[in-house]
């Protein structure tokens, strides 16, 4: 009897070690009973989360959370994705907003218990806010500026989508003015650009090796997936504060924000400058389909001057070359819009820029470098539509140019260019209006059929186009 009462005693000792070493006993004072307790339904929630049967983990989770919530940082970090598993089974309402509490609070103990990645903590329960109590925008929106605070630029996507979207109702809402909602804008623009300028870095390591014919182990495969999908959130919540920018960002608008006034308060402050630059060359997509702007208001070409002059880079190089357009002075843009491309990291922009440099050659009357420019664009950018257009435009422009010895030959160069709408619009949707009415304009060009058969041409016959366009078409009358 003895010896077994030893034995017992010694087990009992050893857990006690144990939890003891994992800090539950010595961090929270528990009794031996409840740390074996706590003990037991962490392994229980642990086991359940990593199956993914979050409901079925929660009243194991929530025994750790009320018993001893310091134990381990897990109870935080897999809370969130337990509780609201919870919450989507319920129906009963008071139950379910009960569960919204215990969600909202555990953010708070989360930084009581382990403070360290503060301006995640605060702008993840910001998100909660936002979904479960779409009335709390103020609130929302001080917890995202709150996390702002605490962590800058080191946010997730979702955080700078939600700080904006917050920002933008409380302007509709006239709880915000027009400056405070751009001031939100501005803060959320630059972190997009500096989150996305990091990426595109890291990623540029992989896409050199891989262009230099080097193969990708299993981590740095792993490494680009993640990059790949970062970029993308960022590049979606990108496009979601563009979208509801628009109707807040008209021309007649910052036209009142950005004149004589503020430029003579500013012109020698680059931040300011910076994003007045910014802010006037934002392009949007028109119902025509057409990109349009506000670098044509004229105190857009003291801005782009002035912010060249204190701070060459991508923004203000790119903001001069869109003043040499203004000016028709198309070489002097080309050689900005390079400087632009040269300075920048984001692929995307990067693309835009040499766009910019294909339509700046068009305008000089330049064709085969601004097909060599766009093509340079469309590398860049995958399944953007835009460059394929701009060449079928060229190509529309080149009968009699690039043509053959009769008509049919001639007129081939229309052929040539749906070939490149039809396929704009295949990768790019967007793209779609624009090059249905192009390709309805070029179709009234063809020749009829029976000039074709005059001149021993029928349909399905090949032609090649030489000059710069240098396009085998297929005959389709």
């Amino acid at each position: 009897m003895m010896r077994s009462v030893n034995v017992l005693s010694r087990i009992e000792t050893t857990v006690l070690a144990l939890l003891v070493g994992m800090g539950t006993l010595s961090a929270q004072k528990l009794s031996l009973a409840d740390s074996v307790k706590c003990w037991e339904n962490t392994q229980v929630y642990n086991q359940l989360y990593k199956s993914k049967q979050y409901n079925e983990a929660y009243d194991a989770w929530k025994t750790v959370y009320d018993l001893c919530p310091g134990k381990t940082k897990n109870t935080f970090i897999y809370g969130p994705t337990i509780v609201e598993a919870r919450i989507a089974k319920t129906t009963d309402a008071a139950a379910k907003e009960a569960l919204v509490q215990i969600l909202l609070e555990s953010y708070d103990k989360r930084l009581e218990y382990f403070p360290e990645k503060t301006g995640f903590v605060l702008s993840s329960k910001a998100v909660s806010l936002q979904k479960y109590k779409p009335d709390q925008v103020k609130e929302a929106h001080a917890l995202y500026m709150k996390a702002y605070e605490a962590d800058g630029y080191d946010l997730p996507a979702a955080a700078f989508n939600g700080m904006f979207m917050t920002g933008a109702q409380l302007y509709n809402s006239k709880d915000y003015n027009i400056n405070q909602v751009f001031e939100v804008y501005n803060l959320v623009s630059e972190a997009i650009e500096k989150n996305n300028n990091k990426l595109n870095t890291e990623l540029q390591v992989f896409t050199d090796k891989i262009e230099q014919g080097g193969v990708l182990d299993e981590k740095e495969q792993k490494d680009t997936a993640r990059l790949g999908r970062e970029l993308s959130r960022y590049t979606v919540v990108d496009q979601n504060i563009e979208k509801t920018l628009g109707p807040i960002a008209t021309c007649e608008k910052l036209k009142l924000l950005y004149d004589d006034a503020s430029f003579e308060a500013n012109k020698e402050n680059p931040d300011w400058l910076r994003r007045a630059a910014k802010m006037l060359q934002k392009e949007r997509v028109n119902a025509e389909g057409d990109v349009e702007d506000c670098t044509e208001l004229p105190i857009f070409f003291k801005i782009a001057e002035a912010n060249y002059r204190l701070e060459p880079s991508a923004v203000s190089a790119r903001a001069v070359g869109k003043l040499a357009w203004s000016r028709k002075d198309y070489a002097k843009a080309v050689e900005y819009f390079e400087e632009a491309s040269r300075r920048e990291i984001d692929p995307v922009k990067k693309a835009d820029d040499h766009l910019k440099i294909a339509i700046s050659h068009q305008r000089r009357g330049n064709p085969s470098a601004a097909k060599a420019s766009a093509l340079k664009a469309a590398a860049l950018r995958k399944n953007w539509g835009e460059p394929y257009v701009l060449i079928a435009t060229l190509y529309g422009s080149a009968e009699g140019n690039c043509g053959g010895a009769n008509v049919v030959e001639n007129k081939a160069v229309y052929w040539a260019a749906m070939d490149k709408l039809n396929y704009a619009k295949s990768i790019d949707p967007s793209v779609a209006n624009k090059c249905n009415r192009l390709i309805s304009s070029y179709q009234a060009q063809l020749p009829q059929k029976s000039i074709g058969f005059q001149l021993g041409v029928k349909d399905g016959d090949r032609i090649s186009i030489g000059c710069w366009i240098n396009e085998i078409v297929t005959v389709r009358f």
